[in-house]
């Protein structure tokens, strides 16, 4: 069942295994829909679908690199984009173009991690008015710590959005993603 992370060992294993599951977690959540759809806001957010699935993309290839990279900088090709989640949720991208971008920027993410050499290397803090000025580098594990839990947070307020488009919910789309009878398990 694609729910269930597998087992992994090692802590650099573990990291990466949880991170791509997430990633796997908010690619189905987009599973069978049209545009229109992945494009719907039928809650009090402004999220929509493909939002969401760029964004947790672009999480995934900007972190992973930052820690591969440790203590330098990512060169630009490793990191995905850096673009703000309210940009992505107003784009004009059609699902199948947002799902071979996710799908290049799950690509770069393990890659990424396999090139970490140095869980406790520095990754200096970028300037954002949202870090703390005193913050100047988290370890490299922390940044793939960070993968997860940030993409978990928008898989989660994807599953709210889809359940609200079709009544479908993570269990039944991870059976239909990997074509089993839902609930046949």
């Amino acid at each position: 069942m694609s729910f269930l992370t597998p087992n992994a060992s090692g802590e650099l294993a573990v990291l990466k295994t949880f991170a791509l599951q997430q990633l796997a977690q908010m690619r189905t959540t987009v599973h069978g829909l049209s545009d229109e759809q992945a494009y719907a806001t039928p809650s009090a957010s402004d999220l929509n679908l493909i939002g969401l699935l760029r964004h947790a993309g672009e999480v995934g290839a900007h972190w992973s690199a930052m820690a591969a990279a440790a203590p330098g900088e990512p060169t630009p090709d490793r990191h995905g984009g850096d673009t703000m989640l309210e940009e992505l949720v107003d784009g004009d991208m059609t699902l199948q173009d947002a799902l071979a971008e996710f799908d290049r920027c799950v690509e770069l993410t393990a890659e990424n991690f396999d090139a970490v050499t140095d869980l406790s290397a520095p990754v200096p803090v970028p300037e954002a008015p949202w870090f703390p000025k005193e913050l100047t580098h988290w370890e490299a594990r922390w940044c793939l710590t960070h993968i997860t839990a940030e993409v978990a947070r928008h898989v989660g307020h994807a599953d709210i959005i889809r359940e609200t488009i079709d009544g479908l919910g993570s269990y039944e789309l991870n059976d239909l993603a990997d074509g089993i009878e839902p609930g046949s398990w």
